[in-house]
């Protein structure tokens, strides 16, 4: 799972959410970086030198983008991994030794590219100096100055295992598939073998025995499989069922809604993804989606609406 995450907007307000959280407020000055330059370089404790955006937040590179000609993160994973963009040509500290240029999004926007990088900042930062998006589903890291990718190699080959065996843990268990959670603010909620969070996604049709999230949304909400039959905790109404993947893994469904985890959680419990981009929801023990937001006191325990 990932590190810290805070909440995050859906798409229609997460550009002027980023925005706050990059402006001059309540982030001091930063002399590692340059407010007037595109793309600056700061230095982490965990990676040394590494590229960022004009106020210090991280950027980083998404695996994916190196078989296209362009970016591949559109829709629910830029409401995650939103990208760095420009009103023009973009400009470099001293210290960048990457050539940037840009490229021309769907949305007719300029995203900033480092060397053949397309980049990205994460929502899951709060801060100037957070790294909580480095190595995400093995997809998302950050680059050094000259633009290569830091940990990339190191840490595909160390977690491949790891990760399969994890994915084993948690689709193929002895404990029940899908039980039924109590959580504080959104009350009885369905979630997986490990008791992590599952969720619906609005752009499915229930019943409909396939997936709308597909390629780099997958890294952000990867489906709940399984190998074999699903089956239910006592508490759990829904009927589960399954449907092949065009991977051909075998994904979930709870009353006839394919089934999701988040990226964005970090342990039984958590339930960051909920409204996300107003189109993820947890579901109740019967499958039926909660899309009321929850109610917080302070603001740290939902997503925004």
């Amino acid at each position: 799972m990932v590190p810290t995450r805070r909440q995050f907007l859906g798409t229609a307000t997460l550009t002027a959410a980023l925005a706050g959280c990059l402006g001059g407020d309540g982030n001091g000055s930063n002399p590692t970086t340059d407010e007037d330059v595109t793309v600056s370089v700061r230095s982490v404790d965990t990676h040394g030198d590494i590229l960022v955006g004009p106020d210090g937040m991280t950027l980083y590179m998404f695996v994916p983008d190196a078989d296209a000609d362009g970016s591949t993160c559109y829709d629910s994973c830029a409401a995650t991994w939103p990208p760095l963009t420009v009103d023009e040509s973009p400009s470099a500290a001293d210290s960048v030794t990457a050539s940037l240029s840009t490229i021309t999004r769907d949305d007719g926007s300029m995203q900033v590219l480092a060397g053949e990088w397309p980049l990205y900042y994460y929502a899951g930062d709060d801060s100037p100096g957070d790294v909580n998006g480095q190595g995400v589903n093995d997809a998302w890291y950050v680059l050094g100055p000259d633009g290569t990718p830091k940990g990339m190699e190191t840490t595909t080959e160390t977690t491949t295992e790891t990760a399969t065996e994890t994915t084993t843990e948690t689709t193929v268990a002895t404990s029940p598939t899908i039980e039924v959670r109590d959580h504080d603010t959104l009350g009885e909620i369905l979630v997986g073998p490990d008791g992590m969070t599952v969720y619906m996604f609005e752009s499915d049709t229930a019943g409909a025995d396939e997936s709308s999230c597909t390629g780099g949304c997958v890294s952000t909400w990867p489906p709940v499989t399984v190998e074999g039959d699903p089956s239910a905790g006592d508490d759990v109404t829904a009927t589960l069922a399954t449907f092949e993947r065009e991977d051909g893994s075998t994904q979930v469904s709870a009353d006839g809604w394919p089934l999701y985890y988040y990226a964005g959680d970090d342990s039984p419990g958590d339930a960051n993804g909920q409204g996300a981009s107003g189109v993820w929801y947890v579901l109740r023990p019967d499958g039926s989606p909660l899309r009321e937001p929850p109610t917080t006191d302070d603001g740290s325990g939902g997503i925004g609406y």
